[in-house]
């Protein structure tokens, strides 16, 4: 028999028919289901009327196996009714060996033939039941697709008409009405204006309610709910076109009104006499299939005196501030952390837009080299990025063979100061370079220092970006530049030492570069130094590989202001050979001398 592949179809048909049904893509519009209904309700009359063949076919099959099964009993009494003639034959024959069993044997044969044609019959018309059923149970299950897709586009159908008249009333308009009143004798003129003006705006409102639902789609149906309802409309702003005396007391003014319509979000199933739940989205549904109650939601823009710190709110991560976050209305658990600090928490009720501005002071005793961190000035500028080292004894000098105790820590700042940094500053401050006063600024030029009239920081005489280190500055002016950062941040800057900036430098490493004892090629900005601006100009800062502790440019780029009265720069540039640039290496220039090839970075301390 074959029972196993009807019912396998049966078990699995419904399951083929809903994944295929869920594939579907939804229709959004209001013509659009419509449209989808149509075609899924002639699908539905179709799919009726070939269940109710298909029932038919069933219900023959099985009346046809029920008058088989009838015939069957019919049958069995008959065989065995010739079954016993058959043994009484054959004990006459015993008896009687000459008796003739030929007609009952005949008689037998046939009713045994009878009843195997039956079998047969019976198992063919019960297999064509099964997969009768199996068809008939896959068109039924085809046509409980169609009745649940149509009660889902019903009820699409319900949200989509409450989406389309959000939007309708959602338009915000512009009328302009007329308005003649008649006023009161003891009105002042300015009384009299204001009044007429007041009925002529609430004429407005009312017209343009009229105009909002008269051109809704389905405007009769809402005109039969409207005086449940508020339409919410706000007057944004009027302006009177004319107005002035008509007659003795009448005043007549023409008012032109821009309105805009805010109803609450359950307004427009109201008006349609539907439920509100079609009214809210289907994720804000409750668990329950109710719309959540409405909440405000505001705005937080939270800030802090650090950077690269981390916002949390509720636990929830934002990132580093300036960062603005969208909250509900209510309490919410805002920190910000950022290692070496201690962490800022607080809980606070947010009820509106808000800033808060959260202060991070730094924790004592757990200073690491390496450390990054940046200050903050006014308008939210960050000063230039710095790095930290620590108290201890370090090799410097050539050959890395004189030993230093250091004695404090102190934070040396990542890059030079760039153009863009010191830019910032004398926006600020109106200050004027040593090279501007002078109207001088020197070069190097086939090995032979020049002096180039006219050029500073600005204008060094190659081209510079906001991000090239800023040259053509004095010790002077690199002094100038510590002393208002440290007025702007409370925090004491300055020009580093000879000892901390090979200590930075060198960042641990024993031998002339950072990386190693042979320069190769192409691994900082120097004369010759194999780079596309050796001997042609100052690079961007960070254009080449930073070293252990994370600074960069300590090799080339340009020379670097120390503190050192004499007028001591470090770390070689992009006009000077690489072993000038040797950790090591010293060049003494007047500390009011500025050249192109001479910049500086600063130095923070820590208490």
């Amino acid at each position: 028999m074959r029972q196993g592949l009807p019912a396998l179809l049966l078990a699995l048909s419904p399951c083929f028919m809903v994944t295929s049904t869920l594939a579907e893509e939804a229709p959004s519009s209001v013509s659009a289901i419509d449209d989808a209904l149509f075609s899924k309700n002639t699908e539905l009359q179709d799919a009726k009327k070939t269940t109710q063949s298909q029932q038919a076919a069933y219900d023959k099959q099985q009346a046809e196996l029920k008058d088989l099964e009838q015939q069957a009993k019919t049958l069995d009494k008959a065989l065995n009714a010739a079954k016993a003639k058959l043994h009484e034959a054959y004990g006459k024959m015993i008896d009687d060996p000459k008796t003739d069993i030929t007609s009952a044997k005949a008689t037998y044969q046939s009713a045994w033939s009878d009843v195997k044609k039956n079998q047969k019959a019976r198992l063919e018309a019960q297999q064509n039941l099964q997969e009768l059923e199996a068809k008939l149970a896959q068109e039924k299950s085809s046509q409980r697709t169609l009745e649940q897709k149509i009660a889902a586009l019903g009820e699409d159908k319900l949200r989509a008409r409450a989406d389309r008249l959000k939007q309708e009333l959602n338009h915000p308009g512009e009328e302009t009405v007329s308005f003649t009143n008649k006023c009161d004798v003891k009105m002042t003129l300015a009384q009299c204006a204001s009044q007429t003006t007041e009925l002529a705006l609430q004429k407005a409102v009312n017209q343009y309610q009229d105009s909002l639902v008269s051109n809704a789609s389905e405007s009769s149906l809402i005109k039969q709910h409207l005086d449940k309802v508020s339409l919410n409309i706000h007057l944004l702003k009027h302006s009177t076109k004319q107005a002035g005396f008509k007659g003795s007391n009448k005043y007549y003014t023409v008012v032109n009104a821009q309105l805009e319509s805010r109803p609450k979000e359950s307004t427009a199933c109201e008006l349609l006499g539907i439920k509100n739940d079609y009214c809210f989205d289907k994720a804000a549904d409750g668990e329950n299939g109710k719309p959540q109650k409405e909440v405000a939601w505001v705005s937080l823009n939270v800030r802090s005196n650090q950077y690269n710190d981390n916002v949390q709110v509720d636990g929830v991560n934002y990132g580093s501030t300036p960062v603005e976050i969208m909250l509900p209305v209510g309490n919410h658990l805002i920190t910000v952390q950022k290692e070496g600090y201690h962490p800022f928490s607080q809980e606070m009720k947010v009820g509106a837009d808000q800033t808060l501005r959260a202060v991070l002071r730094e924790q004592a005793n757990i200073l690491k080299p390496g450390h990054k961190f940046a200050d903050s000035l006014k308008g939210n500028i960050k000063t230039p990025e710095m790095i930290t080292l620590i108290r201890g004894e370090y090799l410097i000098g050539e050959d890395a063979s004189r030993k230093v105790s250091l004695d404090h820590a102190f934070a040396l700042s990542a890059t030079p100061i760039t153009v863009g940094q010191f830019e910032t500053f004398v926006n600020q401050t109106s200050y004027q370079t040593d090279a501007e006063l002078k109207h001088l600024c020197i070069s190097v030029n086939n090995s032979e220092v020049t002096p180039v009239s006219d050029s500073y920081w600005r204008n060094p005489g190659f081209k510079q970006t906001s991000q090239n280190p800023v040259v053509c500055v004095s010790q002077n002016d690199a002094r100038a530049y510590a002393k208002w950062l440290s007025k702007q941040t409370g925090f004491d800057y300055r020009l580093p030492t000879e000892v901390e900036w090979e200590i930075a430098a060198r960042s641990g490493s024993q031998s002339d570069y950072w990386w190693g004892d042979d320069f190769g090629a192409d691994k900082a900005n120097t004369g010759w130094g194999g780079s596309q601006w050796s001997n042609k100009s100052t690079s961007p800062v960070g254009s080449f590989t930073p070293n252990h502790l994370g600074f960069y440019d300590v090799v080339g780029n340009v020379w670097e202001w120390t503190s050192d009265p004499r007028g001591m720069a470090k770390g070689g540039a992009w006009s000077f050979s690489p072993t000038m640039a040797k950790a090591s290496s010293e060049l003494f220039i007047d500390p009011g001398t500025a050249a192109n090839y001479l910049g500086f970075r600063v130095v923070r301390e820590l208490h």
